[in-house]
Order: structure tokens, then sequence, then C-alpha cells
């Protein structure tokens, strides 16, 4: 999808007004999408519903806020769920007027801020839905007003923050904050994705960002300005529908995992993990004695073989996490590169071709995983040289080996030969760690030997990575998330997946879309 200017979505609400679809309509659903990620993130650790605080402005931004405290209120749960409205009532216009009237007559305890006392139950929430200002903000807020110390609460708080189409405090069409702002873990945007969502350092207060569609218009011709492309949830999910009831393992694919070494087994159980979690049929790990034993004791669903068997009988390959420098390493890595079948190549599988990208030049479906550091040594360059213009360094690779590539890091890139590079919006610092590239090539490989093309592979298998680490930061810590924590997650990233594919024609009652929470 396209990211696009807040003018641009503007429009785009003008245009489905117009069109026959009522303003307050398009706020409910925004609520409803909003609210759900709020009680996914209550569920993943229900102490957060403790104190589920609303801060609202007096914008249409603080009307999804007012019905998001509405709909959060109707469930039955034990949450404690109130509003904060910051700024004067008598400025609440249109449809926010409407869901500020609603709201009123609901349980919900609605505190008006006037000063910074009122502010308390923000310093004491345990989650707070950010629905101050939204993407029409253009301006600094100004020092010493009642909105910065609302900021200032916020970040006080300590909260797990959902902010509201965009962090408040940030230009919504820049990359560079414009001042004080919130810090979110997770962002809901409306429609499309805006510039700060998507660009550092913005992006990096905006947590795990979910795209919501909400029924909007098409974007015209006219409104398509020069932008990045990026990948959200929503455009992959049309990859995965639902299974025929008469499937069976051979249907979604054999594939043959040439992994593992002295010493790092584990990229190999990794790896073997995230493919089956990603519904392979079979899975069978080609190793050495040593490895496969780590590999039966640890995955008791992965099957092994010896290294040199012949690579017949798949539907594709996977090599290289943990295969080590060896020759016997780099002789069964040209076996697969002379295989017709699909494969993706990570990590050492990369390192035993430096600075010659054109030795991956081969017919069958081809993926590569590279972090900066491999994509230099295959570039023969440096790692701040790719880092400096990651668009150009996934190019060049990308035309050079004449395979889809995958380039690592926030923000993780997918680039084709053809000159195709689209940004993937997910994925966060928690998985720099050992082991979460080994779980890139597993869940890869899984989508190729299900048989997609290596583009679908690839941008499906980024965004489902990158989405599984969100997940697994969400429900743990950054300073804690291990790449097993990533396939573990994989369940949860592929539910957001369905979820998002959902049409927002469908009544959008977030208790007909989740499951009804445990008490706190």
């Amino acid at each position: 999808m396209k990211v696009v200017a807040p003018s641009v979505v503007r429009e785009l609400d003008r245009r489905t007004i117009a069109a026959g679809t009522p303003g307050l309509v398009l706020m409910e659903r925004a609520a409803a999408a909003v609210a759900r990620e709020v009680m996914h993130a209550i569920l993943r650790r229900p102490s957060r519903g403790m104190r589920v605080v609303v801060v609202a402005g007096t914008g249409n931004n603080g009307g999804d806020g007012f019905e998001i405290a509405r709909l959060l209120a109707r469930l039955p749960a034990r949450w404690h769920v109130e509003a904060v409205l910051v700024g004067d009532p008598a400025r609440v216009r249109g449809e926010a007027r409407l869901t500020y009237q609603r709201l009123l007559q609901s349980e919900v305890r609605v505190v008006r801020a006037r000063s910074q006392a009122d502010l308390e139950s923000v310093h004491a929430a345990s989650l707070v839905v950010d629905a101050l200002f939204g993407t029409g903000l253009s301006r600094p807020i100004e020092a010493g007003s009642l909105e910065a110390m609302t900021l200032e609460a916020i970040a006080g708080s300590r909260a797990f923050v959902v902010a509201v189409d965009v962090p408040s405090g940030l230009d919504a069409g820049r990359v560079t904050p414009i001042g004080p702002h919130v810090t979110a873990d997770v962002t809901v945007s409306f429609g499309h994705p805006k510039p700060a969502l998507v660009g550092l350092p913005a992006a990096a207060a905006c947590g795990r960002v979910v795209v919501a569609d909400i029924g909007l218009v098409p974007l015209l011709p006219e409104d398509d300005e020069p932008a990045p492309e990026v990948l959200a949830a929503r455009d992959v999910a049309p990859l995965f529908p639902r299974r025929e009831a008469e499937a069976h393992k051979g249907d979604f694919g054999r594939l043959g995992l040439l992994a593992g070494s002295p010493g790092m087994s584990g990229a190999a159980v990794l790896s073997a993990g995230a493919a089956l979690a990603s519904g392979a049929g079979l899975v069978t790990v080609l190793a050495d004695e040593a490895v496969r034993s780590a590999v039966h004791t640890l995955l008791v669903e992965a099957m092994s073989s010896p290294p040199d068997t012949a690579l017949t009988g798949f539907a594709a390959l996977a090599a290289g996490p943990g295969l080590g420098a060896s020759e016997e390493a780099r002789a069964n890595v040209r076996r697969a590169l002379s295989s017709p079948l699909p494969a993706v190549f990570d990590a050492d599988a990369l390192n035993a071709f430096a600075g010659a990208p054109e030795a991956f030049r081969r017919n069958p479906a081809t993926v590569l995983t590279p972090h900066p550091g491999e994509a230099a040594r295959l570039l023969s360059t440096t790692a701040a040289a790719v880092n400096r213009d990651r668009e150009a360094a996934a190019l060049e690779l990308s035309r050079r080996s004449s395979a889809v590539v995958v380039l690592k890091g926030f923000r993780s890139l997918v680039a084709n030969p053809g000159g195709r590079v689209v940004k993937v919006l997910a994925g966060n610092p928690s998985m720099a760690k050992g082991g979460s590239g080994d779980v890139l090539t597993g869940i890869v490989g899984a989508l190729l030997a299900r048989g997609f093309s290596a583009w679908d592979a690839a941008t499906a298998g980024a965004l489902l990575h990158g989405l599984a680490g969100d997940l697994a930061r969400e429900a743990s810590h950054e300073e804690s998330v291990i790449a097993s924590d990533l396939v573990r997650a994989l369940p949860e990233a592929f539910q957001a997946v369905h979820e998002s594919g959902r049409s927002p024609s469908v009544p959008q009652d977030p208790l007909a879309t989740s499951p009804a929470p445990p008490p706190a």
C-alpha cells in the first residue's frame, strides 16, 4: 500500500462521506479497530486492564477516543475504564459531539481536564489510549500548555500506550518530530499509513503499526504522489485463505533445510520450528548427526537426514542458518544452488559467496535474506555504506543476484530485480538477537514450499517475521525477547494477518471479533 500525506487521507474521508458512508460510521469503525488492539494488549498482559484511561482532545481524534471508551466499557470484563477530555467541551463539534454525548450517557467516568491536577488518572494509568491529537497537527505543542502537561503525564505514567492514527505531538506528514510527543507501543492508523509511521526518527515513537481498513474509497490516479510503498498485514492477508477441508500435509510442501553445525545446532532448530509454524507440511533438517540429535530432542515434529542426502522429494530448500564455513558446508550450498527447486539463502550460505552475488543467479524462485553486514560482504562494501542508502543496496543486490532480496533491519526492505522495493511496516529493536534471522529463513522457506512465488514468500515472510517480533515484545519486554519467542508468536501473527483482511462492511463491534477477556 502507499504511504500518503494527511491531506490526502482527509480528502478520502470527504469523498467517502460524499459517496454515502456517514462520518459517524467511519468514526465507529476507527474506534472499533483501536478497541480491538486495546483488548489484545490486555489479553497479553492482564495487569494492563487495571486502569484504562482514554485521553481525548476536542477534535475528530477525540471523537474516536470517546467511542473507544464507550466500547471498552461495554465489554464483560472487570476493567476500570475512564476518559479524560483535554479542552473545552464546547469546542467538540460534528460527529465527535455525537460520540461525546453517547459517552456521557454511559457508565464511563469522564473527567474534564482544566489543569495539571485533573490529570491524576493519566499519571496512574496502566494503559493509555492517546486520542489527544490526530493527523491535523502541524506545529509543536506549546510549552507549558495543558496539552504539553498531558504529554508529560502520559510519559510519566509508564503505561502501555495505544495511539489513535498517530502519536500525539508528531506531525503525521513528517518523518522528523516537530517537538515533544507521545511514544506509543501500538499505533492504529486508518486507511493508509502516513510518513511519520514509516521513516526514522518519527517511526521509532509509533511502536507496532496497525493499518485498519475503515472503508475509505480508493485512491485516484491524481492522489498517487511519489511516496514509498509499504507492506502491512492487510497486503498479505489474501495470500492465506482458509485451508480446504480435505487438505493433507502434502498440499503444503516439504522443505529441505540445510542448517546447523557443531556449536550452532540451535539455528537449525529455530529455522525448522519457524517453518513448521508457518504452515509447511513437512520439514527435514539436512545436517550431521550431532545437529540432528539436537533437532530431535528440541523439536519432535521435524525430520532429519544426513547433509549429503539427495535434494529430491522436496518442494523447496532453505540453506545457511548456522551452517558454518567448512568446505562441506560450501559444497552443500553449491548443491542447493544447482537444484531446480525454489530456495532461500541466508547467513553462511551468503557468506560463502562474498563479493560474488552473481552466484545466486538461477532459474528457480530465489530469495536472499541478508542483514546489512552480509549484504555488504556480497557487494564488497561496508555495512555503514549499505545503511547509508538501504534501498539502493537492496536493489543492487537484487539486480546482481537476480533474486528477491529481504534486507533486514528496522523497516526491512524487500526488493526485486525489476526495481520494485517495499518497506515492511513491522519489526523492532527487540529482534536484534542471535537467531532472529534463522526464524525468517524458516518462514520464507515454508512459504516457498507451499508454492508461493519468490516475491510473495519474501514479502509475507518478512511481514510475519516483523509482526511476530512486535507481538513478542508486547507480551514480554524488548530487552528480554529471544528468537524462540518469535516462533511462539507466529500463531498470533497469522491471526493478526487474518483479522486485518476482514471487510469493514462487517459489523465492527469488538465483542464480535475478539474472545472475551478473563477477569483482570
